[in-house]
């Protein structure tokens, strides 16, 4: 297999939150295992990978409801923001919903502030709070991982425990100030996107177009 960067979606369980398999050659991690489990097993054996490790963007049910039953079954580490940690060790959010999950009974790895995730695909962790107080948005080689940071034509809601409209526009801000226009967004739900085509159209960036305006 080729060493490039291969990105592949899934999207699973009843809110229909996407997953991603990335890989460099036969190596990969998996972000965001939101349900059926036996779907992602079945996709990384179909392509011959050997996932190595599993990223949440948040702590989420709907993100996280096959992170357990994987980590057991490859024995790999889960990576969680510190704020949310509590959120995939007792998923009382999923409990609210009228869903099972299982909780995340391995200790996760827990990500504090930004972090080179020198892992195998590596990856810098940017802590974007907002939709929860733990939201992550992974970066490399060009794609972001923004979990239900950002979506096509729209944002996350901010009115979960937690949340923060002022936070998310935050994040999002400084993602569009680092990132070039062309960087690939992966969304938590719904089609990709990239940032410059999010700070056109995206009602949402307007206080962002503004303030770039201003300067």
């Amino acid at each position: 297999m080729s060493d490039d960067l291969h990105v592949y979606s899934l999207t699973l369980g009843p809110l229909q939150a996407n997953c991603f398999v990335v890989a460099r050659g036969e190596r990969a991690l998996v972000i965001d295992p939101g349900d059926e489990a036996s779907m992602v097993v079945r996709l990384v054996a179909r392509r011959a990978l050997k996932a190595e490790a599993i990223l949440l963007t948040h702590g989420h049910f709907d993100h996280f409801g096959a992170a357990e039953r994987l980590a057991q079954a490859w024995n790999v580490p889960v990576y969680i923001g510190r704020h949310d940690a509590d959120e995939i060790a007792r998923p009382a959010l999923g409990v609210w919903a009228g869903v099972r999950v299982d909780a995340v009974s391995t200790d996760p790895v827990l990500l504090d502030g930004e972090v080179a995730l020198d892992i195998v695909v590596p990856m810098l962790a940017v802590p974007t709070p907002g939709h929860s107080p733990g939201s992550y948005t992974f970066f490399t080689d060009g794609h972001l991982f923004s979990g239900d940071l950002i979506f096509s034509g729209s944002v996350g809601r901010t009115d979960l425990p937690g949340g923060s409209s002022r936070a998310l526009i935050e994040s999002i801000a400084d993602l569009v100030r680092r990132f070039p226009p062309d960087t690939v967004v992966h969304c938590g739900h719904g089609p990709d996107t990239t940032l410059g085509r999010e700070l056109g159209l995206n009602p949402f960036f307007a206080p962002i177009r503004r303030a770039m305006e201003d300067r």
